[in-house]
């Protein structure tokens, strides 16, 4: 058994039969595999002696198809058109084969060197990295390659007077940003403000912002003006007097998370599980609310609502988001075909789905301890809320604990099926956890509280039906970012 199918047969409930097909079994990826991909600089065009051109690769390291629009906007926040090989176009839809790659680049043109910034929306997690390659009289004479940005409030990078530096606004809305730079001996020069309309962007030199610059190591700093509602996306490139340039680390400052964007992969990701596993023939909407509230709910088979205020609770543990979303998407199946699988309560079951379907999009499954351990705290003493979906008793923060337990009873459920399972969760844990403590495997009479053996044929059947009477409809990615500002922040 390989590492990756040992890990994967948590999901297996008997020797013989496993619920899940085995090429739709848990897939980990790469932490960079983002459903949103934002490159803060674009390059094409000609100037005296030379040009610039852009390449843009993406990855797919899922054992699917993933479909995506690559959105390409100007310094006015308008489309920029390049040329990808099929003619002049700010807007291209691509494919990326299963644990493929594509690669895109600009095409020579009369039109003069224009900049602007890129937008990747896609149905899957992609790796996604941009080359800027500069030719001089016909040749490739230098190239750099950056990777993919997520939003932030704060961006710090090396500098000298001839870094070069993009921002660009995702959002839409005006965004306002101070650039400020600390010299080699210590002395601050004044600030220099970016403002930029809706989806805008602009591109300079350190020099051009600040003459007093030097050719000295100093260390540029990009703030929002007005946190945390002028979020932006930026990147910079080392260059030297000679003209020689290199790439740098990345200098997005986190926290805050772009909570928004880590919502979108979660809902992606698992709801991929639940589509190439046949529990679902379509997701449902999916709506992201910025009301001060931590809550998440899924309504009518038809859509699931979670708050940011939730997302910002979880904090900076994308499994405890995950299992939240996953959570959801069991109430979607209970609601579709009206059987809850696992157990009798449906916030157990849905815990269980959480739980499941978390892990098979290569999360950890113990992310719901997290989340549910969270959840408790903040309907404790903290205040933070009262209720989440429905609770098991009058005390919120006993019910949260209660759930924690089931959890967790229900993963040594399925590491008890028999001993494959029980060699695989030993072997997870080996892999995943090996500096925790051992725990004994054994069943604590779970049927008494309610878990039953699922009922797989019973649930294909009310997905078939389920199936037919909603047919087929492809994937949606993720929308623009034009979420409004979020309610009481001014």
């Amino acid at each position: 058994m390989t590492r990756t199918q040992s890990i994967l047969a948590l999901l297996c409930f008997s020797a013989a039969a496993c619920w899940l097909p085995p090429a739709a079994r848990a897939q980990p990826r790469p932490a960079a595999a983002l459903v949103n991909l934002y490159f803060p600089q674009i390059a094409d065009g000609d100037f005296a002696g030379g040009r610039w051109q852009t390449a843009l690769t993406l990855v797919n390291p899922n054992e699917e198809a993933v479909s995506a629009t690559l959105r390409l906007f100007d310094d006015n926040g308008g489309g920029l058109r390049v040329d990808f090989g099929s003619g002049l176009g700010s807007q291209f839809d691509v494919t990326v084969p299963a644990r493929g790659s594509l690669s895109v680049a600009t095409a020579p043109s009369s039109l003069p060197v224009r900049s602007g910034w890129a937008r990747v929306y896609a149905d899957g997690p992609l790796l996604g990295s941009a080359s800027f390659r500069l030719w001089l009289g016909g040749k490739a004479v230098q190239e750099v390659t950056a990777p993919s940005a997520l939003p932030g409030l704060a961006y710090v990078s090396y500098a000298n007077r001839d870094l070069g530096v993009a921002v660009a606004n995702p959002n839409n809305r005006q965004l306002r940003v101070d650039a400020k730079l600390r010299l080699a001996n210590g002395a601050e020069l004044p600030s220099s403000r970016i403002v930029l309309p809706p989806f805008g962007h602009t591109a300079f030199n350190v020099k051009d912002r600040f003459p007093a610059a030097t050719a000295q190591d100093s260390v540029l700093t990009l703030e929002a003006v007005d946190p945390p509602v002028d979020e932006f996306i930026a990147w910079t490139m080392n260059t030297d007097a000679s003209g020689t340039f290199s790439s740098l680390p990345a200098g997005t400052v986190v926290p805050p998370y772009p909570h928004w964007d880590r919502l979108w992969n979660a809902f992606l990701r698992v709801g991929r599980v639940a589509l190439s596993n046949d529990l679902l023939r379509t997701l449902p909407e999916f709506r992201i609310l910025d009301g001060q509230e931590a809550n998440a709910y899924a309504a009518g088979g038809k859509e699931i609502v979670v708050y940011l205020g939730l997302a910002e609770l979880l904090g900076d543990s994308e499994s405890d988001l995950a299992f939240v979303v996953a959570h959801e998407l069991g109430h979607i199946v209970q609601q579709r075909t009206g059987i809850q699988l696992f157990h009798e309560n449906e916030e157990f079951d849905a815990d269980m789905w959480g739980a499941l379907l978390a892990l098979e999009a290569g999360y950890d499954p113990y992310g719901a301890a997290g989340a549910l351990a969270k959840l408790a705290m903040a309907t404790g003493s903290a205040g933070l809320m009262s209720q989440f979906e429905q609770q098991l008793s009058a005390d919120a923060h006993k019910s949260f604990n209660t759930r924690l337990e089931e959890v967790y009873h229900f993963l040594v459920m399925v590491c008890n099926v028999n001993d494959e399972t029980r060699a695989a969760c030993r072997d997870y844990k080996r892999i995943m956890h090996p500096h925790l403590p051992d725990v004994p495997l054994s069943l604590p009479g779970l049927e008494k509280s309610g878990y039953r053996a699922p009922d797989l044929g019973k649930l294909r059947e009310a997905v078939r039906r389920e199936r037919a009477m909603r047919g087929a409809e492809p994937m949606q990615p993720p929308p623009d970012r034009s979420h409004p500002v979020p309610a009481g922040i001014r």
